[in-house]
């Protein structure tokens, strides 16, 4: 569920697997293999498909379908790389899932990968295919070494990166490598990973050669029948970190690894001939290291490869160390999942501990399969030895797995059960706000509509994970809402097109996943692209107020209401009346700008705070009048009470001017409205700039009506507003020397939270205005230059833009200016539906790409849960195409340029050209580069082009610059010369 520790563990700890996730004949997934597990089915069977025509076996499907989008890799990279590497890249992404660790969340971390294999028969292929056929990837495609290596890459990991080939037992030797590197503190976390595929015949015939192939295709272990081994193909990769970081983190663990050993069978009968002696001392190696009385096993999986010379030796070798002097009715049960898979080789070890895992998990140990009577040579009884050979509750809680080699490398792994999870602290009660009227009972976890919060590589992998989550809402065992909102927030990466589903119940939520399945948006379905840039608050003044605003976050959110009750607090014996009362019950009094300030003020911050700790926080901060004295105090200028006595004050003063004036919104340009000013006569100005086209004059009623009157007539939009005095007018004068002497009483301090930007002069505030009591009386006459602010803000990279306050006002101004690559939001408080709002706006800044602490919003009793895997987008890559290259040798300026390309046209042609995709394939304009699966070598040829077909150098440093087809049209185009490009050469 965390990131893995920075501290290395305690050596010789038990060490936790929190994850896996496996792919076996018969079962794409571990659910599947359990079931096939415990229903005691065979899944060998004769080859179809690519596989026709061979001896029956235990083979994968659709071996040849991928997702290289996700992994960036272009489509004859992808052709030309084993589906060995492939296929770990896949499971290595669902197991970090399983375990509830994001996949994108290792990136520098040292997290080992071990993987164990013995084959590589893809690079056979591409070696016989000729010289024809090899490209820049067929290295590191074919590569023994790349199965851990491209791991690595892929997750950006910095531990111990390794493949080990030790034969048949490659994987259970990885795995003892994985755990020794986590109690040696060398690996903070490890994948510890098996892989086996087998896609030609000629691999059948070397080991028909070696005369070990069964010729009833049928694997038997232990049984009298027994006739050889049945060729199995699959892939399994485990999570594993140290149990006492895995118990304080809460994971759900499947069992532990208790210890191991790994030894060879030395110069013995012969070179694959197993030695009984060997056998013999791994095992009793591996329980010493372990801790563990070999009489408290209650199961082995056994190597088990049904070998009339094998089987002997490994059930005497079991009964010597493991079943002497146990009673006859409590023998050790032992079984073999080759029985129900066949032999995979070198993922057969990791394939015997998933089932063992999974057994101990379950608490049920499956049957083992085709056997009926033993092998004359094995006495069970007599050995202290039975066959499991059907399905029973899991004996005792330590568990052993074997796994031998052909070449006599011997691995031995000790299991135990998962201890219960750790007594979860209690959480510490957040402090009850003062009481309040009518303040709602409180839940004790989150209530309300819930953000379901998803991602995906391409819109279609986002609409598979919505059809996914829809099924996991439906039906008597449905997943709780908030668990899968957390689970989604915490364990699943943050790609870069998103989405999100707002609801209150499984049923809303449903329908809405399934409407974003569909490609539809209604009402609570979010979707775009991860933006980049900071998140600005824009906190309003005056005139979006409505009875009862707040009152809602109130009752549900502990954070907002202990901040609104502290201000009401402050502001009461100031105000003379309760602002509980006020807001929520006295429209009378809300509608007199005296009370609706303080009111207003006591919402902002609330809501700030609120919003901060959920991790929404400002990076910017707007104010809008009155709202610019909220931003001085959450900046840090302005204590709460004198933010607040400085409000209550204001709206004092201005409440003490003669009734009267107006407001009018007019659609003109400021200059326009200026110059019409400057024409008549009267107390009248500018109160506000919006944007370009949107502001308010304000001042003395009948020059702002004849104003106003003067506009409509040229067939522009007027708004008169309601309100009783002129704000930002010269009508407000009379109070400016009351107001500054106020504001010289104020303590001014250096500014310490985000970044105010001035709505007066349309730049970040400094100290000589924040701290000045002159700019405070200068503000309240002042010109409001809303729409100047924003842009600024724009310019100082804000891009999530967010209302905190009620009412939509300011964000659909500001939508108006806030100028590209910009997203803006009202805040929770739009709407009398508060807890939804809060949901949207947690979902609107998923969507954009901005933090949540996601825990602090669903709160401490919410836990993650299992969700279904990422939704692969999966395309067939064969080996035949990856022959055409992927690079192009290095062009300086062309002797004879093409030039007069349009960059619009080359650069996506070329790009899906180099990437192996057809014409008019769908391209990604906003996507890096990099995303795409251009590597270093596909830049280069991409820059190579351009330069033929623009007839101009075309740098691969442009790439850098410009790491998006959208951004490097831009470029190519704005570099352009003015002259033709093949006279530019001459």
């Amino acid at each position: 569920m965390s990131a893995p520790p920075q501290q290395p563990p305690a050596p010789d700890g038990p060490v936790a697997i929190v994850g896996l996730a496996c792919r076996f004949p018969g079962a794409p997934d571990r659910r599947a293999f359990w079931r096939l597990l415990a229903e005691g089915r065979d899944a060998v069977a004769p080859g179809t498909g690519p596989r026709a025509g061979r001896r029956p076996g235990g083979y994968l499907e659709d071996t040849e379908l991928f997702d290289a989008e996700l992994f960036g890799m272009s489509a004859r990279e992808a052709a030309a790389t084993d589906p060995q590497q492939r296929l770990l890249l896949e499971l290595a992404w669902l197991a970090l899932e399983d375990a509830r660790i994001a996949p994108d969340a290792l990136h520098g971390t040292d997290t080992g990968v071990f993987v164990g294999a013995c084959a590589d028969e893809h690079a056979f292929l591409a070696r016989a295919a000729g010289p024809a056929a090899l490209s820049a990837y067929t290295l590191t495609g074919t590569g023994r070494a790349f199965l851990a290596n491209r791991l690595s890459y892929a997750f950006g990991l910095h531990g111990p990166c390794l493949v080990t080939d030790t034969g048949q037992s490659s994987s259970l030797v990885a795995v003892h490598q994985a755990v020794r590197s986590i109690r040696a503190g060398e690996s903070t976390l490890a994948l510890a990973a098996g892989v086996q595929l087998n896609p030609t015949a000629e691999g059948d015939a070397v080991v028909e050669a070696l005369g070990a192939l069964s010729p009833t295709g049928r694997c038997r272990t232990f049984d009298a029948r027994a006739d050889g081994i049945v060729r199995g193909e699959g892939a399994a990769v485990l999570v594993l970190k140290p149990l006492a970081r895995a118990l304080a983190d809460g994971d759900r663990i499947y069992c532990t690894v208790l210890g191991g050993a790994v030894n060879n069978d030395g110069r013995g009968a012969g070179l694959t001939a197993p030695g009984q002696h060997a056998q013999q001392r791994v095992l009793a190696a591996a329980y010493a290291d372990a801790g563990v009385d070999p009489r408290q096993v209650g199961h082995v999986e056994l190597h088990g490869t049904g070998t009339r010379s094998g089987d002997p030796v490994e059930a005497a070798a079991l009964g010597a160390v493991l079943g002497a002097g146990r009673p006859a009715d409590r023998p050790l049960l032992v079984g073999s999942v080759k029985t129900n898979i066949g032999h995979l080789e070198g993922a057969a070890g990791l394939a015997g501990l998933v089932k063992t895992a999974l057994g101990l998990h379950h608490g049920e140990l499956p049957p083992s399969l085709h056997y009926t009577e033993p092998n004359p040579a094995i006495d069970p009884a007599a050995l202290g030895l039975a066959v499991c050979r059907t399905r029973t509750a899991w004996p005792g809680s330590v568990a052993g797995v074997s796994s031998f080699g052909l070449g006599g490398t011997n691995c031995h792994v000790v299991l135990g059960a998962a201890p219960d999870p750790a007594p979860a602290a209690a959480a510490a009660p957040a402090p009850d706000p003062a009481p309040a009227p009518d303040r709602p009972d409180r839940a004790d976890r989150p209530a309300g509509p819930v953000p379901l919060v998803l991602s995906g590589h391409t819109p279609a992998a986002l609409r598979g994970q919505a059809l996914r989550l829809a099924a996991h809402l439906s039906g008597p065992r449905a997943a709780d809402p908030a668990a899968l909102g957390l689970s989604l927030a915490v364990t699943r990466a943050g790609l870069r097109h998103r989405a999100a589903v707002v609801g209150a119940g499984p049923e809303e939520l449903a329908e809405g996943l399934r409407a974003l399945a569909r490609g539809a948006h209604p009402d609570g379905v979010r979707t775009g692209l991860r933006g980049t840039g900071g998140t600005v608050f824009l906190l309003p003044g005056q005139g979006m107020q409505r009875t009862g605003m707040g009152r809602e976050l109130h009752g549900s959110h502990p954070e907002f209401a202990a901040a609104f009750d502290r201000v009401a607090e402050v502001v009461g014996p100031l105000l003379g009346t309760g602002l509980h009362e006020v807001a929520w019950h006295r429209e009378d009094l809300l509608d007199r700008l005296e009370y609706a300030q303080p009111v207003l003020f006591a919402l902002e911050v609330a809501l700030y705070r609120l919003l901060e700790s959920r991790g929404i926080a400002a990076d910017l901060l707007v104010g809008h009048s009155q709202g610019e004295i909220t931003a001085a105090h959450l900046a840090g200028v302005l204590s709460l009470e004198d933010a607040a006595a400085f409000v209550v004050e204001r709206g004092r003063l201005i409440a003490s001017l003669p009734p009267g004036g107006a407001m009018v919104a007019v659609q003109a340009a400021e200059d326009e409205v200026r110059e019409a000013i400057a024409e008549q006569s009267g107390l009248v100005g500018v109160a506000a700039v919006n944007s370009d086209r949107s502001l308010v004059v304000s001042g003395a009623e009948e020059p702002v009506l004849a104003l106003a009157a003067r506009f409509a007539a040229l067939g522009r939009r007027t708004r008169p507003l309601r309100i009783s005095r002129a704000g930002h007018s010269p009508l407000m004068a009379p109070i400016q020397d009351e107001l500054r002497a106020f504001a010289e009483k104020l303590t001014f301090h250096r500014a310490s939270g985000p970044v105010v930007v001035s709505a007066v002069t349309g730049a970040p505030a400094g100290p000589e205005e924040l701290g000045s009591a002159a700019y405070w009386a200068h503000h309240l006459c002042a010109t409001v230059r809303f729409g100047d602010a924003v842009r600024a803000a724009h310019a100082l990279g804000g891009r999530f833009f967010v209302e905190v306050g009620p009412g939509h006002g300011l964000s659909t101004m500001a939508e108006e200016v806030a100028g590209g690559g910009a997203e803006v939001f009202a805040a929770p408080l739009a709407t009398a539906e508060e807890r939804r709002g809060l949901a949207e706006l947690a979902a609107a800044a998923h969507v954009f790409g901005r933090p949540v602490d996601w825990r602090a919003y669903f709160g401490p009793t919410v836990v993650p849960v299992d969700l279904p895997g990422y939704a692969f987008q999966r395309l067939p890559y064969r080996l035949a195409d990856a022959a055409a290259p992927a690079a192009e040798p290095a062009a300086q300026e062309p002797a004879e340029p093409a030039g007069g390309g349009d960059p619009a046209e080359l650069v996506p042609r070329h790009t899906l050209e180099i990437l192996g995709r057809p014409a008019g394939a769908p391209l990604d304009f906003d996507a890096s580069f990099n995303d795409l699966g251009l590597d270093s070598r596909a830049a280069l040829a991409l820059c190579t082009r351009l330069s033929r077909d623009l007839g101009r150098k075309v740098p691969a440093t442009v790439l850098f610059d410009h790491p998006t087809p959208a951004r490097l049209i831009e470029a190519l185009r704005a570099a352009a010369p003015s002259q033709s490009p093949r006279a530019s050469h001459r």
